[in-house]
């Protein structure tokens, strides 16, 4: 299996965002899946202007000479794309949505309908469909704050996404190797991050089991709040 992980995080290998995936990753890679990550902090990429050149001009091209030419191939190959971002605003991050608009010329202009569904289908056709995982993480806890970010990415991914990964207690992420009782607790959860890897992996989803463990609270909400609004001050 060949996975493109895209990282949206404005902090890249340093922010939050990224213990979330690397963990993930390793599991995949131990499961023998082929990887590359790609952070888009480092990556030059233009807003999409909107003048769909890509579907009349050169179907398939854009007019923007930027860093999405190399990336679109990769993205064109992949059999699993796993978005990574922080929660921006109830959504993703604005570099991680300039890449999202970008991959518009991997779809043709035409409109079809599948089920009760409109959709325009995807220039290329591969053997087999490429399926996708979310990843996410935000300051304050509560699952209800992904609901928007999740929503999106069931509907862009067309019934593809196979794994779903959120964390709402994001500010102690970047704590647990170095805080020894932080890591101690958190010892269940980066394994469960592991095995959601290899799991998507071998059987294509993240097991309920895992997926529990995953969604499990790390620390009681109010004294994570309570330490979060003290680091502040």
């Amino acid at each position: 299996m060949k996975i493109l992980a895209v990282n949206g995080s404005p902090r890249g290998q340093f922010g939050n965002t990224e213990v979330l995936l690397k963990h993930f990753l390793r599991g995949c890679h131990e499961a023998g899946a082929e990887i590359e990550t790609i952070y888009l902090k480092d990556k030059h990429i233009k807003h999409c202007s909107g003048c769909f050149c890509c579907w009349t001009k050169t179907p398939g091209k854009c007019i923007h000479k930027d860093d999405m030419e190399e990336l679109l191939p990769k993205v064109k190959e992949a059999d699993l794309i796993v978005y990574a971002t922080p929660l921006y605003y109830y959504t993703v991050t604005g570099i991680m949505k300039d890449f999202m608009d970008r991959m518009l010329p991997l779809n043709s202009k035409e409109i079809v309908k599948d089920g009760d569904r409109y959709s325009h289908p995807r220039r290329y056709n591969k053997e087999v469909t490429t399926k996708s995982v979310l990843i996410s993480n935000c300051g304050f806890p509560g699952s209800y704050n992904f609901s928007g970010l999740i929503e999106t990415f069931k509907v862009m991914t067309k019934g593809n996404l196979v794994g779903v990964i959120t964390f709402g207690q994001g500010g102690i992420l970047n704590n647990i190797e170095k805080h020894k009782p932080l890591k101690e607790i958190s010892k269940s959860f980066i394994l469960a991050l592991r095995d959601a890897g290899e799991e998507v992996v071998k059987l294509g989803y993240i097991t309920n089991e895992t997926q529990a463990i995953i969604d499990k609270e790390i620390i009681d909400p109010d004294i994570y709040i309570k330490n979060a609004n003290e680091s502040w001050r």
